[in-house]
């Protein structure tokens, strides 16, 4: 027998492959993992296990353990005879990190102080958490250590995810899409003879590219070939698939667009098309390519290496996760947002808006998709966020901007925003992981986000009421006085708004009367050049002899002379068509425009039209520039960045940064076409016209035919007046919708604290009792925190909702219970309802600084 030599590499003892290794692990696992859950709810909630013997002398064993509680690094478990290890273990507050003669444990109560560590710090590694136990332990890190937690965390994980589907089922929570359906008061908890809502329910999507995972070397799968289908958030890769082909890919703008002079000429080319490419609106074509450019290097761009290159999701406007999917190879390609419409049809009631960064163009790319017909039947709509909505051109702001929807309160749809500011915290450790990690460490950062929002609810609500009351306490008599002082009544400013739109609409178009003259008169010139073509080509074989003719023979001169005369008469019959057809062109166009004479070049029509070609370059060129400027004032006037120089404008969005060359753009045409003419006109400077902030500033404007100086809605103080009427009718809003949701919430507390009572009733000798009063204890002490907050919102001067809770549709049973009889601590001054103890809300998290940015925009 041969000896076995080190070489220095590792000496496997059999042929298995790491995955083969890996499978059988979590094989061996999963068989056990219902036992595990029984025996951990017994610990847990200290329930004298149904199976389990008493211990025989004789069958304990000792084994190497961790744990920060005791330091200890061994422990003795008892067990007798029938007792696995595995079970013994968990049984005495262990979790070994392998299912079969396990080597070492990790105590539970360990891996509670991680879970819990996890939930409000997402990127905090095992790894970090392996070598701080270490070091308690005062010994070296060494990888074995984070092995053996990252494996029981997984497991523990796992029982986890089992303990909270057994209280779901307990509770009535386990039904198809119920989180969806019920997680947000709000939204889903509609009450008996409540106000109707514009929108039923406001919803947001949009995709982020933070959490990318890395392929495998050389397109090889990961060895955990694990499938992580327990999470109700994730819509799966089948489903998102089935849109894939709704929508072709367009081809992509070229670079000589104004938009994208700069745009980066390798684009990948995708397959399927982006949320933009079934929009087919001319006039919402500007914003489609301004959001294309601004993501060139983004989303579209994404590289090869990693597979999962972010997610895409959608959340309701208080801030709850409906639903995600990994973007799988791709940017935001149009299936992502496809599926979670088709997903909210099926799950909402009709009636609900959806806001998206491009919802403009997006809307376009409902209707042409299979979902169009459901979506326009059941009234839902789209629109833009309040921040990015101020990148899109004005005539698209008037229509999609939630400041001028109708029914769209205070709200600016940036809740992913602050979603995605909060989950790019598990960015630093998503890179390597295997599909399945990535996607429960996702899911379990969503779960703790909506217990979050949940406990926010009422605070948000309270501080929306808050800001409503504000501008209609401070706001309101300033305008009433303004509108006074200048003559002015709300109906005038209404058709200010109307006549802006319309104003918008014609930017850039020349008026029919000079298309048909342009038109006539250029066919005319082409008539005349065609018949004096033709007038040569009769004569020409006839009065024209060839400068260099030479005497041939007879043949050779008849085959010449033959063949000359063919192509003379060929060219003659063909200009004589060219000529009839043009003949009777000119004859319609004299026909539509009801002209009684043809027109001669002495003619006074003639002559205009003709000088109106000439200088037409220029005017075009100058109409178009008059287009882009107006918005852009008009934009950043409503964005209040009117005061800001430029460099600072183009760090608030690439789209609005792409607008600025698309000027500058219009501005060198503009010099070109002026210089032109005869005599030249003025030309423009652009390092002086990309600081320009007034319309008086661009003197040669009111050159064009779409002058806006003449327009009342087109002066400043006006303007002001138009943003702030559409800001109180908004604020006006959002005080009923708000006393609609707190009332929501209000019942929704009532009605849970009926239903638990009955369910602990119905428990009293289940041993789900402990898991289920934990959860239920939990949940009541974040509703005690809701009411109390509720409370303050009913005490605010100025609140018109109802004080009592209502009756949910569909229930026999009231919950008119005063609020008074429900908190544990009815005192406005005690610590519950201090707002200056609120340190922990969502104003003071990493976006609040976002937050009042919004507010102040919108």
């Amino acid at each position: 027998m041969g000896v076995n030599k080190w070489h220095g590499r590792r000496k496997y003892k059999d042929a298995r492959t790491w995955k083969q290794r890996v499978q059988r692990f979590n094989d061996a696992w999963a068989s056990i993992i219902d036992e595990l859950v029984e025996q951990y709810i017994c610990w847990k909630y200290s329930i004298p296990s149904q199976t389990a013997e008493p211990a025989t002398t004789g069958w304990e064993f000792s084994i190497q353990i961790i744990d920060v509680y005791t330091l200890t690094r061994e422990a003795t478990i008892p067990r007798n005879s029938e007792t696995k290890a595995t079970s013994a273990l968990v049984q005495a507050g262990y979790l070994p990190a392998s299912p079969e003669s396990p080597s070492i444990a990790v105590s539970l109560r360990t891996l509670e102080l991680f879970y819990a560590t996890r939930l409000f710090k997402p990127n905090f590694s095992v790894e970090a958490f392996a070598k701080t136990v270490c070091h308690l332990h005062s010994e070296p890190y060494r990888r074995s250590y984070r092995t053996a937690l990252s494996d029981t965390f997984d497991i523990y994980l796992a029982i986890i995810r089992k303990v909270q589907s057994k209280v779901a089922k307990e509770l009535g929570q386990d039904s198809l899409d119920y989180r969806a359906r019920n997680s947000c008061p709000p939204c889903t908890y509609e009450l008996e003879g409540e106000p109707p809502q514009t929108f039923s329910r406001m919803v947001v999507i949009d995709g982020n590219n933070s959490l990318k995972r890395l392929d495998g070397i050389g397109k090889r799968e990961v060895s955990d070939t694990r499938v992580f289908g327990e999470s109700d958030y994730y819509l799966s890769e089948e489903f998102v698939n089935r849109y894939a082909d709704e929508i072709p890919a367009r081809p992509q703008p070229n670079a000589t667009a104004e938009v994208e002079e700069d745009l980066p000429g390798d684009w990948v080319n995708v397959e399927y098309g982006d949320p933009t490419d079934g929009d087919s609106d001319p006039i919402l074509r500007e914003c489609t390519d301004n959001w294309k450019a601004a993501d060139a290097d983004g989303a579209k761009r994404m590289w090869d290496a990693f597979r999962e290159t972010g997610y895409f999701a959608m959340a309701c406007r208080h801030g709850f996760v409906m639903w995600v999917a990994d973007m799988i190879r791709s940017g935001e390609l149009a299936k992502y947002p496809l599926a979670m419409v088709a997903k909210a049809l099926k799950t909402f009631s009709p009636g609900w808006i959806l806001g998206y960064d491009i919802g403009c163009s997006f809307s376009g790319t409902i209707r042409r998709s299979s979902l169009g017909p459901e979506f326009t039947e059941k009234r839902c709509r789209t629109c833009v966020n309040a921040f990015h909505g101020y990148a899109h051109c004005a005539l698209c702001q008037q229509i999609y901007h939630p400041l001028n929807i109708s029914g769209m309160g205070l709200e600016d749809l940036k809740t992913l925003e602050r979603v995605f500011s909060w989950s790019n915290q598990l960015a630093s450790i998503t890179r390597y992981m295997s599909p399945y990690r990535r996607r429960v460490f996702i899911d379990l950062l969503l779960q703790q986000w909506d217990r979050d929002k949940y406990q926010n609810l009422a605070t948000m609500l309270h501080n929306n009421y808050i800001q409503a009351l504000d501008i209609l306490e401070y706001e309101q008599p300033s305008f009433d006085a303004d509108l006074q002082a200048l003559g002015l009544t709300k109906d005038n400013l209404n058709l200010y708004i109307e006549e802006e739109s319309q104003h918008f609409a014609s930017l850039g178009t020349e008026a029919a009367e000079d298309l048909h003259a342009v038109a006539y008169v250029e066919l005319l010139r082409k008539y005349q050049e065609v018949n004096t073509a033709y007038e040569n080509a009769s004569t020409n074989f006839r009065l024209h002899t060839p400068a260099d003719y030479q005497f041939l023979s007879d043949a050779a001169s008849y085959n010449v002379n033959l063949s000359e005369g063919r192509k003379a008469e060929t060219r003659r019959r063909y200009l004589l068509e060219q000529r009839d057809k043009i003949l009777f062109e000119v004859v319609q166009v004299e026909t539509a425009m009801n002209v009684a004479r043809r027109w001669e070049p002495n003619d006074q029509e003639y002559r205009e039209a003709l000088k109106y070609i000439n200088t037409r370059k220029y005017r075009q060129a100058l109409e178009k520039l008059h287009k882009l400027v107006v918005q852009r004032l008009f934009e950043l006037h409503k964005m209040n960045l009117s005061n800001t120089g430029y460099k600072m404008r183009t760090h608030i969005s690439n789209a609005l940064q792409r607008r600025s060359k698309a000027i500058r753009n219009a501005v060198n045409s503009y010099n070109t076409a002026a210089l032109a003419l005869d005599p030249p006109r003025d030309t423009l400077d652009w390092s002086k016209v990309s600081h320009f902030t007034f319309l008086d500033q661009f003197n040669i404007l009111q050159d064009t035919r779409h002058s806006v100086f003449d327009q009342p809605w087109a002066k400043p103080v006006t303007r002001s007046l138009m943003k702030q009427h559409c800001r109180i009718q908004r604020a006006k809003e959002e005080v009923l919708r708000c006393n609609v949701e707190i009332k929501r919430l209000h019942t929704s507390i009532v009605d849970e604290k009926k239903k638990f009572n009955a369910v602990q009733q119905k428990l009293q000798d289940s041993p789900m009792l402990g898991p289920v009063s934990d959860y239920i204890q939990q949940r009541q002490a974040v509703n005690q925190l809701l009411l109390a907050r509720i409370h303050q919102t009913y005490d605010l001067p100025g609140f018109t909702g109802d004080r009592t809770a209502g009756q949910r549709k569909g229930s026999s049973e009231t919950s008119a219970t005063p609020i008074t009889d429900l908190r544990t601590n009815p005192d406005p001054e005690s610590d519950i309802g201090d707002d200056d103890n609120d340190d922990d809300d969502e104003f003071t998290e990493g976006v609040g600084a976002m937050v009042d940015f919004m507010s102040n925009v919108l």
